[in-house]
């Protein structure tokens, strides 16, 4: 918010703004107390909230209130409004620093105009080390010196002076904007202050220390003030690039010219602007105390010479000056100056995600290092991609992505964006990554597990119910390259990566059998039952093949680190010891949090965020939120099932004690305490809850890939196998008389369809399925009604998602009744039944819960759909409804709860392994 002018902030008065400054805006302002003009610096509203800012800020104010120094802009007090001072007042809940006022123009504008003589270099550059010297003898480090934060005053009595700005460094994160072509005023690049590995500080006043996220300390202070000298002298910006990351590159290894330096620069001066430019900071100048009095040597040796006497006497004290300063520059001088040789140093910087969104794991590096796309969740909770080049500080979304899963993939020469949107089916599609309408290019049953597209046109993807599959780039049918292996306990195929044959490439086997899990080399010239199934390594994530400095090396996620493997392509061997890259990298299931290009750029993420969970509230049908169901930290669940009699709820939520996959919690809701359902292996998903108790669910028990299996609620006994086949189920729903229960089966070729198990045992033991809806169009979600009449579930027969109610005919095969209507027009998923049968509801694309009033009878009478209120419902089924009209909702956190890290951008980080 920008305040106007007029604008009353206890005694003082806004006159107008100046300027925004890296913590905040900045006003001129009335002390109307006493009579001064003043500066006002103001933090943001956006984080004038945030705890951490506001100590950053606080500490701001007790850095500049103990420099009291005549080169040092001066504090007067602080800004604390509160909601207003006094009657008349604009109410303000703002926070902020009163300063003192510097006339004058910054060093920046002043070297816009061309060099600063050589004269007035010495001078301002004398009063800025003082300036510092006072600092830091405090124990302060400015951290951020550069020209923009230098004001100059006009002349006075004692000539122009020097005000250094902005001890307080701004800690902000990095705007969404293009990279300002005045170096002087780049963006600030942030995380924490004192930690080793974050970078800090202005990107061309940067020292090398602080671009390779070292530690710092008062010489990277020394390295700024020699570039800001060497600047001054030359009217040129000694680190430039086109983008943050060629500045820092240019910083860790470029040629520094100091043949640039005016001629008239005395040898003495060069001396010591190369002795602040040493890049080995224990070589580098120590003290700018030094520097101090080298430059006031200088000053008192460039003053107009005394008149010309014969006196040696009187002669003396120009002799003693200039032999003082050939001292001086001698002393300087003992160190041996030689620029070392460009060397590829690593890099690293840090993104934030877009405004408002936040990232849903890592982004996927092109394959030249030029461009990231990941995947975002905006403020509406629905997920997209994004595009950033490293070359600007700005992403855009890709338009037509929405819905897009992890694990978007890169065509080689880097102009399409291959990803998938999950679905009934699901879609594997290709969108220009400048721009354009997306082009499905086939259809899968099951979900997405990552792509890889080689130069000849083909993509390899995997689908977690069958295998790995491969397609053509125009478009086309896929056909399939692996399939999961029941005998060998096989549960996923995941993770593809081309190797640079383009023919073989790398896949991880999820299995149940120890020694079948891991990765393999695949061929896309083989079929399922040709593939070699000699097994690389037994790493348990996908495995990343990664050249880097003319070699090869595999990278994957261990025990939360990144680690790195040398790597031989053409044998298809390891040939290294593996060595850790990053200590922290997050992990989805088998898929890590980072990507590396074919020219040495690797991007991850770390899993330590500060990110809120997903919570269970509850709603009245206004969309007021009128409860909470278990602890607020608790994990986030993926789908919910309260039982027929309203008193337990059956969950699932991740757990990485199933390879990290999801388990079954159960709870009774009059306490609100979660525990695992059951200590047995396999993952668990898709739960309902019978009327007597039992929880079912789909379990990959025993290698399987998703039997049903079912157990009481107590969790005393061992789970219990209903039915076992060679496709993935998802139980739905049991009738509300306990005899039926209806899941949807993954066919291979007919995506998915709805069936029937009857659970009472028969004689012989073996219950026996019967088809209820068993087309190509895909069904899901099946919902008995209270009298167990109909059946409402989700269909795409129309070529869209939509709900749908069909009459339940047990004895007939397929189990359908008369009459079939379509209860969803304009989108429909996830069906659910109010306890007494006349209300059903469903979740229309936008996640507004939908209510529709239904008459019961001898035919069903559905009404017209209307909205109730828009959710931030998230996971496979988010809701249901409770015995008294309130929803339960798995339910998003607020935008502004979560604070994800950022991705880091590590340029060439295998340097440090093939030196």
């Amino acid at each position: 918010m920008l305040l106007s002018a007029g604008t009353k902030l206890g005694v003082y008065e806004v006159l107008s703004p100046l300027g925004a400054g890296g913590m905040g805006q900045v006003y001129k302002a009335l002390d109307t107390k006493l009579d001064r003009e003043v500066a006002i610096k103001i933090l943001p509203a956006e984080v004038s909230q945030d705890a951490e800012h506001l100590s950053r800020f606080a500490r701001e104010a007790k850095i500049l209130a103990s420099l009291n120094h005549p080169h040092i802009a001066q504090i007067y007090g602080e800004i604390d409004t509160d909601g207003g001072e006094s009657e008349g007042e604009e109410s303000f809940d703002l926070h902020g620093l009163v300063m003192e006022l510097v006339p004058g123009e910054t060093l920046a504008n002043i070297m816009k105009r061309g060099p600063v003589p050589v004269e007035l270099a010495v001078r301002y550059g004398r009063q800025i080390a003082e300036a510092l010297e006072a600092a830091h003898e405090k124990g302060v480090v400015h951290r951020d010196l550069k020209p923009a934060n230098v004001m100059v005053t006009p002349d006075g009595p004692q000539g122009r002076m020097v005000k250094v700005l902005d001890f307080g460094l701004a800690v902000m994160p990095v705007p969404a904007a293009v990279v300002p072509s005045d170096r002087s005023h780049a963006p600030t690049l942030t995380l924490s202050p004192t930690s080793a590995g974050f970078l800090l500080g202005t990107t061309a006043y940067m020292s090398p220390e602080q671009a390779s996220g070292q530690l710092v300390d008062k010489r990277t202070d020394i390295w700024a003030f020699g570039v800001l000298l060497w600047e001054m002298l030359t009217g040129k910006h000694l680190f430039e690039g086109n983008t943050v990351a060629h500045v820092v590159a240019d910083v860790l290894r470029g040629d520094i010219n100091f043949k640039a330096l005016p001629d008239e620069t005395p040898a003495s001066l060069r001396t010591l602007i190369r002795r602040c430019l040493d890049r080995d900071p224990h070589t580098r100048l120590r003290d700018i105390g030094e520097a101090r009095v080298a430059l006031l040597n200088h000053e008192m040796h460039l003053e107009p010479p005394e008149p010309r006497v014969s006196s040696l006497k009187n002669a003396a004290p120009a002799w003693i000056a200039a032999g003082l300063a050939f001292t001086v520059a001698v002393a300087l001088g003992v160190v041996h100056f030689r620029e070392t040789p460009p060397v590829q140093e690593p890099v690293r910087f840090q993104i934030a995600p877009p405004e408002k969104t936040s990232f849903t794991n890592t982004g996927v590096i092109s394959p030249d290092g030029q461009r990231i796309v990941f995947v975002v969740r905006n403020s509406d909770g629905r997920t997209m991609l994004w595009v950033r080049a490293l070359d600007s500080l700005e992403a855009h979304p890709v338009v037509g992505s929405e819905g897009a899963t992890l694990g978007p993939f890169w065509s080689p020469d880097g102009q399409y964006i291959g990803f998938a949107v999950n679905g009934i089916p699901g879609r594997l599609k290709k969108v220009l990554a400048a721009g354009g309408t997306p082009q499905t290019l086939c259809e899968y049953v099951g979900a997405f597990r990552e792509g890889s597209w080689n130069r000849e046109g083909v993509i390899v993807f995997g689908v977690d119910a069958s295998g790995m599959w491969r397609a053509p780039e125009n478009g086309g049918t896929a056909v399939q390259v692996t399939a999961i292996d029941g005998a060998r306990s096989e549960v996923q195929h995941s993770g593809p990566r081309f190797l640079p044959d383009g023919r073989r490439f790398l896949y991880h086997r999820l299995s149940r059998q120890a020694e079948n899990q891991g990765t393999y080399i695949g061929s896309v010239t083989a079929g399922p039952g040709q593939q070699d199934l000699k097994r690389l390594t037994d790493i348990e994530t996908d495995v990343v093949y990664a050249p880097a400095g003319g070699k090869e090396y595999l990278l994957y996620v261990k025990d939360g680190a990144l680690e790195s493997v040398p790597f031989d392509s053409d044998r298809g061997v390891i040939t290294g010891t593996p060595v850790v890259v990053s200590d922290d990298v997050g992990l989805t299931g088998t898929y890590g949090w980072f990507s590396a290009s074919a020219n040495g750029t690797l991007v991850f993420r770390s899993e330590r965020d500060a990110v809120a969970p997903n919570q269970l509230l509850w709603y009245d049908r206004t969309g007021k939120e009128v409860g909470r169901l278990g602890a607020q930290n608790e994990p986030s669940s993926n789908e919910l099932q309260l039982s027929p009699d309203g008193k337990t709820i059956a969950v699932t939520r991740g757990d990485r004690f199933a390879r990290n996959g999801t388990r079954v919690w159960t709870a009774e809701l009059s306490r609100g305490i979660f525990s695992r359902l059951n200590s047995s292996g396999g993952t668990e998903t898709a739960t309902t809850i019978a009327p007597d108790g039992h929880v079912i669910f789909s379990s990959s028990l025993n290698g399987a890939l998703g039997d049903i299996y079912w157990m009481p609620m107590g969790g005393v006994d061992a789970p219990e196998l209903l039915l076992k086949s060679a496709t993935q189920k998802h139980p739905s729903s049991v009738s509300f008389d306990g005899k039926y229960l209806i899941y949807d089966d993954h066919h291979p070729t007919q995506h998915e369809d709805l069936w029937i198990l009857p659970l009472a045992a028969p004689a012989t033991g073996d219950r026996k399925p019967i088809p209820f809806v068993a087309t190509a169009a895909g069904e899901s979600f099946g919902q008995f009604s209270p009298d167990s009449k109909w059946i409402a579930y989700s269909s795409v027969e129309s070529g869209r998602t939509e709900v749908y109610v069909q009459g339940f005919a047990p004895d007939h095969s397929p189990a359908v009744g008369g009459g079939k209507w379509q209860i969803s027009s304009a989108g429909g998923d996830k069906p659910r039944w109010r306890r007494d049968g006349k209300e059903l509801y469903y979740l229309a694309p936008d996640r507004t819960l939908m209510a529709v009033p239904i008459r019961g009878g001898a035919s069903l009478s559905p009404g017209v759909a209307a909205p109730l209120f828009q959710t931030r419902a998230a996971g496979y089924f988010p809701y249901d409804v409770g015995a008294d009209g309130r929803f339960l909702i798995n339910t998003l956190p607020e935008p502004n709860a979560s604070v994800p890290t950022p991705i880091t951008v590590f340029l060439n980080w295998a340097a440090g392994f093939t030196k």
